[in-house]
C-alpha cells in the first residue's frame, strides 16, 4: 500500500522540481564551449548580439539560435535568410505585432522577441 502512494508523490515532487529547471535559461558556457556545433557572440566570425548562440550545423536557409540570461528573450528562437519567413507565424513572440517573423537586418528574419 505504501508503494502505491509513494510513487505518485515522488513523481509529483520530481515533476515540480524539473519543471522549474526546464524554464531556466540554458547555460551559455556549455554552448560556447561546443565550437563544433554552436557559434556564440564573441567567437571569431560570429556576428551575434551578446548572450546569443547559433547552431552552425543548421541546414538550408533556416536555423536555430539560443538566447541566454541575462537577456530576457531566451531560450530558443528561429533565424532565416529566406524571404518567405517574413510571413511565417511566430506565435511565441508577443512583440511580433502581426504574429509573423520580423527582420532585424536586411535579408535576415527571426522568430525572436524584439528588443524593448
Amino acid at each position: 500500500m505504501r508503494k502505491s502512494v509513494l510513487l505518485p508523490v515522488t513523481t509529483a515532487i520530481a515533476s515540480a522540481c524539473f519543471a522549474g529547471a526546464a524554464h531556466a535559461s540554458p547555460d551559455f558556457e556549455t554552448f560556447d564551449a561546443n565550437d563544433a556545433v554552436w557559434g556564440c557572440a564573441g567567437d571569431p566570425g560570429v556576428m551575434l548580439p551578446p548572450d546569443h548562440c547559433i547552431n552552425l550545423e543548421s541546414q538550408g536557409d533556416t536555423g536555430v539560435i539560443h538566447v541566454f540570461a541575462p537577456d530576457p528573450r531566451w531560450p530558443s528562437e528561429g533565424i532565416s535568410t529566406n524571404p518567405a519567413s517574413d510571413t511565417r507565424p511566430c506565435p511565441h513572440d508577443p512583440a511580433a505585432t502581426d504574429g509573423t517573423w520580423w527582420s532585424p537586418l536586411p535579408g535576415v528574419w527571426v522568430c525572436h522577441h524584439r528588443p524593448s
